[in-house]
């Protein structure tokens, strides 16, 4: 995950009082309860990018001869694996 827990919870109070402030948003719970559902909501985002990095290292890994060699680039192999797996699975990062 990019972001640190601390930066988390600045964005989700920073961005739940923009939303409330400029009545984007009318809270029918507490702030803080918002504030925590918008936590946990951007921490399963990023989860979700971890886990495509990971898969993508995990079929790289079959590749790590040629990779070696010079045969493939990495990082270009890389962000081509993973282009394709979040269009196949229909995601915006």
């Amino acid at each position: 995950m990019r972001l640190s827990s601390e930066r988390i919870a600045i964005l989700s109070k920073t961005l739940a009082d923009k939303l409330i402030e400029g009545k984007y948003l009318e809270p029918v719970i507490p702030k803080d309860q918002i504030i925590a559902k918008m936590e946990h909501i951007i921490r399963e985002e990023l989860m979700i990018e971890d886990k495509i990095n990971q898969e993508v290292k995990g079929l790289l890994s079959a590749y790590e001869r040629e990779i070696e060699r010079g045969d493939i680039d990495y990082n270009k192999m890389f962000n081509m694996i993973k282009n394709k797996l979040i269009k196949e699975r229909g995601l915006v990062l």
